[in-house]
């Protein structure tokens, strides 16, 4: 897709910090399903561990995700993948009790974690989750050092990459308006979408998630980008 093309040129970033590096796992619902579980920070490898890990495995119907944020062509290139493969996005986490009893509690998805969440064939957030958005924060490589750019150059990148970002949003049935509000959004900060906010740009299409209590948890693959 010309938008990962693009994007992997310009080396872009959007939040995560310092956060760990994202980590998939998979817990078993109460209706006998299984979901995928992803939590931490976005890299750009993450689409290619994805495939790795489904292999061999039934296709989980679910991902719940929980990021800060991350590398922005590695969420669209899981966003894609998600989509290809018919996999419905939920912004929640995998919580249990001190007796071991599993369920779906509130989560949150920022910044790049919001295009894995467009990805979704179906989108739910559990509530209590935040979801938010801010703009990008354009990284160049150099000689294998990365550097913040000047003001205008992280204008220049931003005005670049929005009608490509605008394009993916609509692809996925989203309101690409969400990227223009995104973009009003310093990167230092983050707005936090209400839940009108999340119907009106079509973030969210499932009002209820059905099945929603995990009963078990599995061992998470913890490889690394």
């Amino acid at each position: 897709m010309r938008t990962l093309s693009f994007l992997t040129l310009l080396c872009v970033l959007m939040g995560g910090g310092s956060a760990q590096a994202l980590t998939y796992g998979l817990a078993a619902l109460s209706n006998g399903s299984t979901a995928l579980v992803a939590e931490g920070r976005i890299h750009r490898s993450d689409a290619t561990r994805l495939l790795s890990l489904l292999q061999g495995r039934a296709m989980p119907s679910t991902l719940v995700i929980s990021s800060p944020g991350g590398e922005l062509v590695g969420a669209l290139a899981v966003g894609e993948t998600l989509r290809r493969f018919g996999i419905r996005t939920v912004v929640g986490s995998i919580t249990a009790d001190v007796y071991g009893n599993a369920s779906i509690g509130p989560g949150r998805c920022h910044s790049a974690c919001v295009f894995v969440l467009m990805g979704g064939t179906a989108r739910f957030v559990v509530p209590g989750s935040l979801v938010g958005v801010h703009s990008p924060q354009p990284v160049m490589v150099v000689g294998g050092r990365a550097y913040l750019p000047d003001s205008s150059t992280t204008r220049y990148v931003v005005q670049r990459t929005a009608p490509l970002l605008r394009l993916y949003a609509r692809q996925m049935g989203v309101s690409p308006s969400v990227v223009d509000l995104a973009n009003g959004v310093p990167h230092s900060t983050v707005h936090n979408l209400s839940s009108s906010e999340l119907t009106r740009y079509s973030l969210v299409t499932e009002r209820r998630l059905r099945n929603a209590k995990a009963h078990r948890t599995s061992r998470r693959d913890r490889a690394r980008s």
